[in-house]
């Protein structure tokens, strides 16, 4: 088996292993970190055991297990971690607790080895500090997110991963994590961007990865210390985060072992905008479905927070019980996402294993969130199907977005040659403005039936009371009101290519109604439905109406 199951010790069952004592006394400390915290935020602690143990980093030979007591008297079983020296460094006698609370007030913690060295406890208070909180599932509409205080999550995807490759000629992770914390803020922050999907050391092109001298259990202490760094920046800005790579890239298959995953919700399940819980991209090449399932049940019966769990590409029926949201790409050289159409669609999508009926999302998923993570990188050679300028990019992200798929966008340049400055960005950012500022879009549904495809028009709304319709090639939109009964629409032309917005008047419902574009070019068209009648009204005999 490539993923070896292993026994979890996260109720107190002790976990036997062959260790060697290097020193017969050792030393514990009580446990030093923050005494208070905010909700949602990183809690940690550290604490000090001076034991030898032939790998500290196996959790199957020694565990260092933590119960914590919520002020209304849950509890809730997690693990801490080996972190050697505590600053990066590989050796040392440092160990460390982190966990997310969910609760204001005082929590308390009770901390053992599973090897009998003496524990402690502890408390720390949590007061609300206004953190979001992890994502989740949204209830007012599952295709998208909100977040752990019911607030509706305007997802803004930004993708990073493409960088990676260009960061792990590098030396070190220093550089890598400072890049990406510089591209972040810059280019990402700066411009209202919400959600990166980055690189991981996982998929280091040099030894710089998660492991010590390519081993399959030991980990280069000082590599995760810097990859924290960038997920710490995210954290602290509200970025929301997940790899592209997952656990594992498919060059080191081989390395995903328990102990990996076990380490990896240890270190990072507490940062609630770490969304990395994934095995790796386009699965199927390396996997089975039994496989993943094995890997990934793990994970969810070890991870005690609210941490959505994915997948790359093929979401099949077999994850029902732990998959929360899809990845999928549409892009491919026989299929390209250069348009309104090729995306616009929940089902659309490249074939990936036996996912190819719904183009890698099961039908078990359409209802919940789809990242389009592979669908609008704007590659001007043309390469993987991929939009060419600026003018593909908008139409197909306009497309992504109408089918109530989340795009994520990627400037795949040279960070060296022209870094973040590619000109489709513009266009996307201007399409999540309008969606978040003038519709209500998390209420929509597809109504391409009523517009014209021959015309290279898309639509979408609420049927009767707001309808949006994309138009590729501008001059008229004849758009079918025949069901949205009576009354009369307020209309809003919009320019998606320079954000010029003009009115456009009224007009009323009940039949098939031609309208025309002020603009040239590509133009979006918003009907909204509930505006005050114009008409004058008719004062009754003897009367002035005033």
């Amino acid at each position: 088996m490539i993923f070896k199951r292993t026994v979890l010790c996260i109720q107190k069952i002790m976990c036997v292993g062959a260790f060697f004592v290097a020193v017969m006394v050792f030393m514990w400390s009580p446990a030093m970190g923050m005494s208070q915290v905010g909700l949602y935020d990183a809690w940690w602690a550290q604490v000090i055991n001076s034991k030898s143990y032939n790998n500290p980093f196996n959790f199957n030979e020694i565990n260092l297990e933590v119960t914590y007591t919520s002020p209304t008297g849950k509890k809730i079983n997690f693990f801490g971690f080996y972190d050697g020296d505590g600053k990066g460094g590989q050796t040392g006698n440092v160990w460390k607790l982190r966990f997310m609370p969910d609760q204001i007030g005082t929590w308390s913690y009770v901390y053992n080895w599973t090897d009998g060295t003496p524990g402690g406890s502890g408390s720390f208070i949590v007061v609300d500090t206004g953190l979001p909180g992890p994502l989740k599932v949204a209830t007012d509409n599952s295709w998208y997110f909100m977040t752990s205080r019911g607030t509706p999550f305007n997802f803004r995807g930004y993708d990073l991963h493409h960088v990676g490759p260009e960061i792990h000629t590098s030396t070190t992770w220093a550089t890598a994590s400072s890049t990406y914390i510089d591209i972040m803020t810059n280019k990402m922050i700066a411009r209202g961007y919400n959600m990166a999907m980055v690189d991981s050391p996982s998929n280091s092109e040099n030894s710089r990865s998660w492991w010590k001298n390519g081993q399959k259990d030991v980990f280069d202490l000082a590599v995760w210390r810097d990859y924290e760094k960038m997920l710490l920046h995210a954290l602290s800005k509200g970025v929301y985060v997940f790899p592209f790579d997952g656990f594992v890239s498919q060059g080191n298959k081989n390395h995903m072992t328990s102990i990996l995953a076990h380490y990896m919700v240890a270190r990072f399940g507490a940062y609630a905008s770490y969304m990395g819980f994934s095995p790796t991209w386009e699965w199927t090449d390396i996997w089975s479905a039994s496989e993943v399932n094995q890997i990934m049940n793990e994970v969810q019966a070890f991870h005690p927070f609210a941490s959505l769990l994915t997948i790359h590409d093929c979401s099949k029926s077999d994850f029902i019980g732990w998959l929360d949201f899809s990845m999928r790409q549409a892009a491919s050289p026989s299929k390209p996402t250069r348009d309104i159409f090729s995306a616009n669609s929940r089902t659309a999508g490249q074939s990936q294993g036996s996912c190819n009926t719904t183009g890698g999302v099961a039908g078990a998923f359409l209802n919940k969130p789809i990242i389009g993570s592979e669908e609008i990188w704007e590659l001007p050679d043309g390469n993987f199907g991929e939009p060419r300028n600026k003018t593909e990019v908008r139409r197909a992200a306009w497309g992504i977005m109408m089918a109530g798929v989340l795009p994520l966008y990627s400037e795949w340049t040279k960070w060296s040659d022209n870094p973040g400055n590619m000109p489709g960005e513009p266009e996307v950012r201007r399409m999540f403005d309008f969606f978040y500022s003038k519709t209500t879009y998390r209420e929509y549904q597809q109504l391409n039936s009523l517009v014209s495809k021959s015309g290279r028009q898309v639509a979408s709304g609420k049927a009767g009371l707001e309808y949006l319709v994309y138009d590729e090639n501008g001059g008229s939109i004849t758009i079918n009101l025949e069901g949205a009964g009576g009354g009369i629409f307020d209309l809003l032309w919009f320019n998606p290519s320079s954000g010029a917005t003009q009115n456009g008047g009224q007009v009323n419902g009940g039949a098939s109604r031609t309208l025309h574009s002020p603009f040239s070019g590509d133009t979006v068209l918003l009907l909204t439905k509930g505006a005050t009648d114009t008409t004058p009204p008719v004062a009754p005999t003897g009367l002035r109406v005033q």
